[in-house]
C-alpha cells in the first residue's frame, strides 16, 4: 500500500511542478505585458507632450508675425495718412492765398 501511497504523492508533486511552472511563466508574461505596455503609454504621453509643445511654440511663433506685421501695416497707413494731410494742406493753403 506505501507504494501506491508514493505512486500518488508523486503523480500529485508532478502536476503541482506543472501548475506552478505554468504559474511561472504566466506571471513572466504578464510582467513583460505591462512593462511594454507601461512603455508605449510613457511614449505616447512624451510624443503627445513634445506634439503640444510644438504646437505651442508655432501658435506663439504665428501671433507674433501676425502683430508684427499689423504693427507694420499700422506703421505704413499712418504715414500715407500723414502724407495725405500734409498734402491736403498744401493744396488748400495754396489755393487760399
Amino acid at each position: 500500500m506505501s507504494e501506491a501511497v508514493n505512486d500518488v504523492k508523486e503523480q500529485v508533486l508532478k502536476q503541482y511542478k506543472v501548475a506552478e511552472d505554468f504559474t511561472a511563466v504566466s506571471l513572466r508574461a504578464w510582467n513583460e505585458l505591462v512593462t511594454v505596455s507601461t512603455d508605449m503609454a510613457f511614449d505616447v504621453a512624451m510624443k503627445n507632450w513634445d506634439y503640444a509643445k510644438n504646437l505651442r511654440t508655432s501658435s506663439e511663433k504665428a501671433i507674433e508675425d501676425a502683430i508684427r506685421a499689423q504693427r507694420t501695416l499700422s506703421n505704413e497707413m499712418l504715414q500715407v495718412f500723414q502724407g495725405y494731410y500734409n498734402g491736403m494742406q498744401d493744396i488748400v493753403g495754396k489755393t487760399i492765398r
